[in-house]
């Protein structure tokens, strides 16, 4: 490939994603973008500023990376594009191993979350509620904002549970039953 440099590639790597698809990388160029307004959107739907901090690594990991693609272009080592974090090798087989071995990781993090979201919804109302309590419209803000981010904070948390308990066990009825295998020989004259 042609190495790609002034200006446009510069302005293009501050872009989380766009130095990589400037450069022919489309797949990591859009897994990058992804993640970064990925992390924008949820922290906006969730009310969680904080989350918001994680924008950054993101964003030094995509300029300095356009930066390196183009090193490793210019050496004629130019890596095979792909998605990151090895979506491109993800099917729905591996998913479900993935899932059935890390449903407990997976599942406290989903609870830690709605844990996160219900009590700053509970602060929310409390204060809609003692700042508004002459206010006629109060009873209107909690139901069009705090209802429904307690109704997704609930099922954020049902979701963690679920992925707690893990699999059902099969009943016993369908678990097949043990049988060892046959003795060689009884007296000790086995097969070399």
């Amino acid at each position: 490939m042609k190495r790609k440099q002034g200006l446009l590639f510069f302005i293009s790597s501050c872009i989380p994603g766009c130095g990589q698809m400037h450069q022919g990388y489309m797949k990591r160029g859009m897994s990058l973008l992804t993640i970064f307004c990925g992390i924008f959107a949820i922290a906006a739907f969730l009310h969680i500023g904080a989350l918001t901090a994680l924008m950054a690594p993101v964003w030094l990991y995509a300029f300095f990376d356009s930066y390196n693609l183009r090193a490793r272009l210019d050496g004629g080592a130019a890596p095979a594009d792909a998605f990151l974090l090895g979506l491109d090798q993800v099917d729905g087989e591996r998913m479900a191993l993935l899932c059935r071995k890390r449903h407990s990781l997976v599942g406290w993090a989903l609870v830690a979350l709605g844990v996160c979201i219900l009590y700053s919804t509970v602060v929310s109302w409390v204060v809609d509620i003692l700042g508004q309590f002459f206010d006629s419209w109060w009873l209107y803000g909690i139901l069009l904002d705090a209802v429904p981010r307690l109704a997704v904070t609930i099922g954020i948390i049902a979701l963690g549970v679920w992925f707690i308990r893990g699999p059902k066990a099969p009943p016993a009825e369908d678990i097949p039953t043990f049988t060892p295998p046959q003795a060689e020989q009884e007296d000790g004259h086995g097969e070399d």
